[in-house]
């Protein structure tokens, strides 16, 4: 299942963004080191950026989720239902149960 994210709010997309990032930072429970997500921007777009997954060691980057503004809601898009609750609880905490919502998309196969 894929998940999508609306949040009702004045802050930026790299803001929201950044409100999940800061959440899921990981010492030492990875084997291959540090593990945080990290917010970059997408080239060519205004308000899009990327979360993605980063081991300080390695480097590696796997894609997480993509940011953008659409009206007066932030969209946090393709998100792979393991990560709901790395989402979910930071979105509940900063914005309240209120201006979040989710929908869950079943991909073609």
């Amino acid at each position: 299942m894929t998940m999508w994210f609306y949040v009702k709010t004045a802050d930026s997309s790299k803001t929201v963004g950044e409100v999940v990032c800061a959440y899921n930072v990981f010492e030492d429970q990875h084997p291959k080191g540090k593990y945080s997500w990290v917010i970059e921007k997408i080239e060519g777009e205004d308000e899009s950026w990327q979360i993605v997954g980063k081991y300080e060691e390695l480097g590696e980057l796997a894609n997480v989720a993509l940011v953008y503004r659409a009206g007066d809601t932030v969209v946090l898009g393709e998100v792979k239902d393991d990560y709901v609750p790395n989402f979910l609880d930071p979105l509940l905490a900063k914005y309240g149960f209120d201006r979040v919502k989710w929908i869950v998309s079943n991909p073609k196969r």
